[in-house]
């Protein structure tokens, strides 16, 4: 919002100034108490990848994927709206996610909690395409290195799948000032659908403050399960502005 240049009002006639003061005056105030408010930190990103993956499982059918995404944060609460190309069962086109969280830091420790709403769009009639997840992280850095730990909760997820957790232990070093190599390993555990180990390991390098590269190799304990649980080499360029 911008704030009326007082500058720029010429009253011709005395009345009419007398009378628009009142009006005036208000507006003025409003302004001023408007600019007390804090005004949440936005940021956008799109990217892509030469395949979609999470939680370990290529997402894309073996294609490249792109992505986006636009987030808003006030203090330690944020929101975000963001959507990616998937190649799933039931038709799944793309991935949408609403999410919102609560980021405080306490003790030298970082915490995410955070509620996903994700819909797969594209999916036949009568595939239950939305479901809800629930995430924890902490995190602690220690110098060039630091540790995260992620637990997510399904409650019900989408097509058959039911209830699930998944649960990632990350552990991360800097290599440089604009560059950090990770390694993560993650369980899911679930009573209605596959059960596996998954790591991955890779490196981010920013080639800008705006842009930043990753390449990284993914790989389950279940190839057996289908083409999804296999290992593969993933590259992905993120910008952000």
């Amino acid at each position: 919002m911008s704030s009326t240049d007082s500058r720029r009002v010429f009253p011709r006639k005395r009345n009419v100034s007398v009378a628009l003061a009142p009006i005036a005056a208000v507006c003025l105030a409003g302004a001023a108490h408007a600019s007390e408010l804090p005004v949440p930190d936005l940021e956008w990103q799109v990217g892509v990848a030469t395949e979609n993956v999470a939680k370990g499982l290529g997402k894309s059918g073996g294609d490249p994927s792109i992505s986006g995404s636009v987030g808003a944060s006030l203090g330690d609460f944020y929101a975000e709206f963001g959507g990616s190309t998937v190649d799933l069962g039931g038709g799944a086109d793309s991935e949408l996610v609403t999410t919102v969280g609560y980021a405080p830091e306490i003790g030298g420790f970082e915490f995410d909690f955070s509620a996903m709403h994700k819909v797969f769009t594209g999916t036949v009639a009568g595939y239950d395409n939305r479901f809800m997840e629930y995430q924890a992280d902490v995190s602690r850095a220690v110098g060039p290195a630091g540790v995260r730990l992620r637990v997510n909760y399904t409650p019900d997820g989408s097509g058959s799948a039911k209830e699930a957790w998944w649960v990632e232990a990350q552990g991360s070093y800097a290599l440089g000032a604009r560059t950090r190599a990770s390694i993560a390993v993650g369980e899911r555990i679930s009573d209605t659908s596959a059960e596996y180990t998954a790591w991955n390991v890779g490196v981010k390098h920013k080639l800008t403050r705006q842009v930043a590269a990753d390449l990284r190799w993914y790989d389950t304990d279940q190839h057996d399960l289908g083409e999804r649980y296999e290992g593969r080499l993933v590259g992905a360029l993120t910008f952000a502005f």
